[in-house]
């Protein structure tokens, strides 16, 4: 059987890679997780150049550079932030033949390696590098911004930038609770105007998030129909919610199970336009990147990324007993 168009072996491209390792993912994650996989991988014979993110942000420019530079492949080892900063470095270079993005999660969630079927164990995910296939995904843009999971305004962008403000050796899933707690005594709702691929709602708005995949804040299950392949996002949005109800819902949005509130809807569209006279935050992988008004699009099938080859563990699945 023919392997889909839109994925072939590794093994059949040209092998330049370059790797951008953030030893602060993950409260340290990144580092430890990069001292296991980087010996492995050179005694496996793959050769490769390496680098270490000093300070936040500077993956972009180092992931620019490294595109224009002809790399076929640069490896991002950290978390959801880590990838987020080398998606925008490599399409901040423009480059005619992009390389593909390897990820190896060293971070507290790793929402966009789960969605692509990516192993959670570091070795587990560097073995990609030398047997993976490339794979083309979308990603969303916010006004001049990339994303490859989930950005959004309003309730969870605010928590967002209070998770920022906290130290860095805080992190995963409990801080972001805490985080929403805490939010939850000092957020009003926002008069806001917001127009779905064209067609106008006006809305007391709680929460907006324009998902390319499904997970976010290290197993949030908030838009459990987005899909990294079809073209567009999948916009959730949350109106008119009181203190109670919010508490009644934070449990729910780890199985799903909020898209049954009569108070939230999801749709998916091409493209979503969010104006508001309150100064709304937004965020793009739980990065702060400005305020309303903002214009979210999906970008289909915008880069290539290492997965697990399907064909090659379907065929190890029919050969074991």
């Amino acid at each position: 059987m023919a392997e889909p168009e839109a994925t072939y072996r590794v093994e059949a491209m040209a092998r330049r890679i370059f790797v951008i390792v953030n030893p602060a993912a993950g409260r340290g994650r990144g580092r430890r997780a990069w001292t296991v996989v980087g010996p492995a991988l050179r005694d496996a014979g793959l050769q490769f150049e390496e680098t270490f993110e000093e300070q936040p942000g500077q993956a972009i420019p180092l992931a620019e550079d490294a595109a224009r530079a002809g790399y076929d492949v640069i490896v991002a080892v950290g978390g959801d932030g880590t990838v987020h900063e080398v998606v925008n470095g490599i399409m901040r270079a423009g480059m005619r033949e992009q390389p593909a993005i390897g990820i190896i999660p060293g971070g507290t969630g790793n929402d966009f390696a789960r969605a692509l079927g990516i192993p959670k164990d570091p070795l587990e995910a560097g073995r990609l590098l030398l047997s993976g296939a490339r794979r083309r995904v979308d990603i969303g843009q916010v006004n001049e911004r990339y994303f490859v999971g989930i950005s959004g305004v309003g309730f969870d962008a605010e928590v967002a930038a209070k998770v920022n403000r906290w130290p860095k050796w805080v992190g995963g899933t409990p801080v972001y609770i805490a985080a929403i707690l805490n939010m939850l005594v000092t957020y009003r709702l926002a008069p806001t105007r917001i127009f779905l691929d064209g067609r106008e709602e006006r809305l007391r708005l709680f929460l907006l998030a324009a998902a390319n995949t499904p997970w976010y804040g290290g197993g949030m299950f908030m838009a459990p129909d987005a899909r990294a392949d079809d073209g567009k996002l999948e916009v959730i949005t949350a109106r008119d919610l009181s203190k109670f109800e919010t508490l009644g819902l934070l449990p729910k949005v780890f199985s799903g199970a909020h898209l049954r509130h009569r108070k939230v809807s999801h749709q998916a569209v091409r493209e979503l336009r969010v104006e508001s006279d309150v100064p709304l935050s937004i965020h793009a992988d739980g990065e702060m990147v400005g305020q309303v008004p903002a214009v979210f699009r999906a970008v289909p099938g915008a880069i290539e990324v290492i997965v697990p080859d399907a064909g090659r563990e379907a065929a190890g699945a029919r050969s074991r007993p």
